[in-house]
């Protein structure tokens, strides 16, 4: 527990160094904020404690997802026997890219695996206080449908009543608070879905969750993570055959299932005699490497063309202090999300500055009594 404790410090300690030196409040995390308003509250109360600041932004996510891998930690203990293999395992989980990206920008699938970590820990030591957790979930967000469905076919699986009646009815109250819609027509957005989820675990180690998911299936001995994992990820798949899906509302789920998939291995491992576990420790090397190598590409993505995907990441923090040496204090605009971003490091609203920016272009246009007077490429901002 001690190596867990540091290592997941020092990990997050960076995480929270990165994300104050290199990254901006971008219009992504506006976007995040609109769709989760419970994001207002946790960061309206650190900024009320430690001012409004990049290091104060960060923060909230930094802290809950170094609670996640000591929750995970401590979840490992019901399905891994020994300590080196409950180590491996949060180590793993740790350094998924979803779990790296979802504890450094500001978002809602940090507090989602946070709560789902929760609901499990406290099923496995005490399901009162889980079913208590469950009905406060309701009215925080419309995603934790998916978990009530995916608990329902667990409740009937081991014939559990109390859960299977919580679960439905938590799932009713929750759809109809949300106003859930499942709508759209026909468009095929698979192909779009597997790309994310690749991202979100690293191609390689993404096939060998479906591997695992695939052999859990047939496992008798499958539990509450395995039908969390599997149904939020099987909701996800359905759904992207019509409509494009917010993978944040599915993905947080099936990071969990890394406890199965390094059980798995394990499993595989043991029970072949030791001049034969050769190919299965190349395949863990290969796994781990390319995990390792895919999230340094995540690190240094501002350095390549793949920038582009994440721009407002990069380009908000240096624009407003090119504006802001340029005495451009107060703006106004179309995009208010970018009007957000830049109040949050200091431009107000006023009606003198007119800014404009073109997406496609990569441009960012200010205006003075309709004639521009300043252009910037997005591409050549850097927060370095």
């Amino acid at each position: 527990m001690k190596k867990i404790l540091f290592i997941s410090l020092i990990f997050y300690l960076f995480l929270l160094w990165y994300g104050v030196n290199f990254l901006s409040f971008s219009i992504v995390d506006v976007r995040s904020i609109e769709h989760f308003p419970v994001l207002n509250y946790i960061l309206g109360f650190f900024f009320k404690i430690f001012g409004k600041n990049d290091f104060v932004l960060r923060l909230p996510e930094i802290i809950t997802g170094f609670i996640n891998v000591l929750l995970f930690y401590k979840i490992t203990e019901f399905y891994l026997k020994k300590e080196k293999d409950r180590f491996y395992a949060t180590l793993i989980f740790m350094l998924i890219p979803g779990m790296i990206i979802s504890s450094l920008i500001v978002n809602k699938s940090v507090y989602i695996i946070f709560l789902t970590l929760l609901f499990v820990y406290f099923y496995k030591t005490n399901k009162y206080v889980s079913y208590v957790l469950l009905g406060l979930m309701v009215f925080l967000d419309y995603s934790f449908i998916s978990l009530y469905f995916a608990l329902i076919f667990y409740s009937i699986y081991k014939r559990d009543n109390i859960l299977l009646v919580l679960s439905l009815i938590f799932l009713a109250v929750n759809a109809n608070y949300f106003n859930y819609d499942i709508g759209g027509k026909p468009k095929g957005h698979f192909l779009d879905l597997f790309g994310t989820y690749f991202l979100i675990f690293s191609p390689f180690v993404f096939i060998y969750f479906l591997f695992s998911l695939y052999k859990g299936f047939f496992d008798k001995k499958r539990d509450i993570v395995f039908f969390i994992a599997f149904f939020t990820f099987l909701i996800s798949i359905i759904l992207s055959f019509r409509q494009r899906i917010k993978i944040d509302d599915y993905a947080p789920y099936t990071l969990i299932y890394v406890i199965y998939m390094v059980k798995y291995y394990l499993n595989s491992y043991r029970v072949r005699l030791p001049q034969f576990r050769k190919t299965y420790k190349a395949l863990f090397v290969f796994l781990f490497i390319t995990l390792f190598v895919f999230d340094l590409a995540l690190f240094f993505n501002r350095y390549t063309p793949a920038r582009n995907l994440s721009r407002s990441y990069y380009f908000i923090k240096p624009l407003a202090d090119k504006l802001l040496k340029k005495n451009i204090n107060y703006i106004y605009g179309k995009n208010k999300r970018l009007i957000k971003t830049l109040n949050f490091y200091g431009i107000k609203n006023g009606d003198k500055y007119k800014i404009v920016y073109q997406k496609r272009k990569n441009k960012v246009s200010i205006f003075h009594k309709n004639r521009k007077i300043l252009e910037f490429d997005v591409s050549k901002l850097n927060t370095l």
